[in-house]
């Protein structure tokens, strides 16, 4: 695998209309300020530049620090982030975003590796929706018994994704999610419905409210990783590290979720295809 995998370095502006903007974001950069004041951010960037973003901000943006930021990408993961330009574009745009109108599509390299199972979530480990379950693990097995760099198996665990997305039905991973570790540093996953713990039936469920979903879209193995493409619509915090550990697939560059060590998380969110208000979509690509 290149060891340049998409390098961005600086932000820079990729689409722009006259409700919204659309900007590159490097790895290694907060998208919003998480103290009041701090520039070295998305946010500063964009609005030192784009002075009506700033003031883009509906009553009910997160902070004054934000203006029309309408999504976020962690700081590790490289990609486009949008921003509304007035304050009608804002309350526009995030109520086409809470319908499901906005999503968001990334590219991600992932290998399997020995840890069994990621720390915190229940079930320890599952498959993605839409695949037999015994064959996803016997594939799983396969990559780890060949060892690093066999293109034969790692091929195979990337055909049985092509193969249902050829159906018109990608894998996807579904769960909810809750902080976990020191600090909740982490995100674990939660299945749907959790079994009755010692509480009884009446116990609440563990977890967000929300059910998120990642879809596995395509898939194809390249110098000993996993090439993917993924989409989501709702997204939450290291939704797609997470869900990608919680099927044996952990990003590469991702040691927090169990991944090999890389000058990077080779994660990046390259489209965003959205639903206009006014009808029409947007796809925007980087």
């Amino acid at each position: 695998m290149s060891t340049d995998f998409i390098r961005v370095a600086e932000p820079r502006l990729v689409y722009a209309d006259e409700d919204l903007m659309a900007i590159l974001k490097p790895e290694r950069m907060h998208t919003a300020p998480l103290a009041a004041g701090k520039t070295d951010t998305l946010c500063g960037w964009a609005f030192a530049r784009f002075p009506e973003l700033a003031r883009a901000a509906g009553p009910g943006a997160r902070s004054g620090e934000e203006g029309g930021l309408l999504h976020r990408l962690d700081f590790e993961t490289s990609g486009l982030v949008l921003f509304a330009r007035s304050s009608e574009a804002y309350a526009e745009l995030t109520a086409a975003q809470a319908a499901g109108k906005l999503r968001k599509e990334y590219a991600l390299f992932a290998a399997p590796t020995p840890e069994e199972e990621p720390r915190g979530s229940r079930p320890p480990r599952t498959s993605p929706r839409g695949l037999d379950p015994g064959e996803w693990e016997e594939a799983l097995r396969s990559c780890r018994e060949a060892g690093e760099g066999a293109a034969g198996p790692l091929e195979g665990l990337a055909a049985l994704l092509r193969e249902a997305a050829a159906r018109g039905a990608p894998a996807l991973v579904r769960s909810r999610f809750r902080p976990y570790g020191p600090k909740a540093a982490r995100v674990a996953c939660v299945e749907e419905s959790p079994p009755p713990g010692p509480g009884g039936p009446g116990r609440r469920r563990e977890g967000t409210r929300e059910i998120y979903l990642t879809e596995l879209l395509d898939a194809r193995g390249l110098g000993g990783r996993l090439e993917l493409r993924v989409g989501l619509v709702r997204g939450f915090r290291h939704q797609v590290r997470a869900h990608l550990a919680w099927i044996g697939l952990p990003i590469v560059g991702d040691p927090l979720y169990g991944g090999e060590a890389w000058p990077r998380l080779c994660l990046h969110a390259f489209r965003i295809v959205l639903q206009r208000p006014g009808g029409g979509e947007t796809r925007i690509e980087c």
